[in-house]
């Protein structure tokens, strides 16, 4: 935003000029003609992902001077400025504009996160890093985005500890079940995470994704655990944020922040 912010004042030659967190020009300085220059110059410099930027900033400068946004419901106050966008839009640039979209990760970086190391100098497992690791491990094996983590609760997370293959070798692991397609939302879907480990299961590999999924739940599990020891101790505020009105704990997320103290939050 403190782009187009200098962007908007340079084109139209304002003596105003942004700072730190004032992006927001002068009402009277918010004019058509100062408007339609605006989004001649973001064509200019950057074709159609400019110029959609910049619309977000003239509507944000403009809603918080109290003015109504710039869409074909106030064309009335804003006919020739939707008249350069539209324009704009009819450019074969534009229509013919395909984003380039975020880089897959290469194999490099994908082996580092998948054999990330867990343990503190002294080898105990440390939180933070068992979290990153399990988080971005999911993320990669089951193809998610970080918002369809974060959706995921205890209830939809199965552990099959005593899974075989049709080879019989022991190959346990998690089945995120009941989730929602993406798209389709009626459309329920389930993502597996297995053992990675050679042949049979290693229980104590650090590099099986299996494992450091098991050891995240029973993590979580023996904070749940302290949690309900210290029940009678909290206050009433705090009962009803953790607790149902039979007692029991209330359905949490599966993959959860870390407190200040190491231990697994909300």
């Amino acid at each position: 935003m403190p782009l187009h912010a200098r962007k908007f004042a340079l084109v139209n030659g304002l003596s105003w000029r942004p700072s730190g967190n004032n992006v927001v020009p002068p009402n009277k300085c918010i004019t058509n003609d100062n408007m339609e220059e605006f989004f001649v110059q973001c064509w200019e410099d950057g074709s159609k992902p400019n110029v959609t930027q910049g619309r977000r900033y003239i509507n944000h400068i403009l809603t918080h001077h109290g003015r109504p946004p710039l869409n074909k419901h106030h064309r009335q106050q804003y006919a020739s400025v939707m008249d350069v966008y539209k324009g704009l839009e009819r450019e074969d640039e534009w229509r013919n504009y395909n984003g380039q979209g975020a880089k897959p990760l290469s194999k490099d970086n994908v082996k580092k996160l998948l054999l990330a190391n867990i343990r503190s100098a002294d080898g105990k497992i440390d939180v933070r890093r068992l979290r990153n690791k399990v988080l971005a491990s999911a993320l990669i094996l089951c193809g998610w985005h970080p918002k369809d983590a974060w959706r995921i609760k205890d209830e939809n997370v199965i552990c099959l500890d005593d899974f075989r293959d049709s080879d019989g070798h022991l190959r346990p692991k998690f089945l995120f079940n009941d989730l929602c397609h993406n798209k389709l939302k009626k459309l329920k879907v389930f993502n597996t995470i297995g053992c990675g480990c050679k042949g049979s299961h290693h229980p104590k590999n650090d590099d099986c994704p299996f494992n450091i999924l098991k050891w995240y739940q029973e993590l979580k599990e023996e904070n749940d655990e302290r949690l309900m020891g210290r029940k009678s101790s909290l206050s009433r505020l705090e009962r009803r944020r953790h607790f149902d009105e039979r007692g029991n704990l209330i359905d949490r997320k599966f993959f959860r922040s870390i407190t200040k103290d190491g231990g697994c939050g909300e």
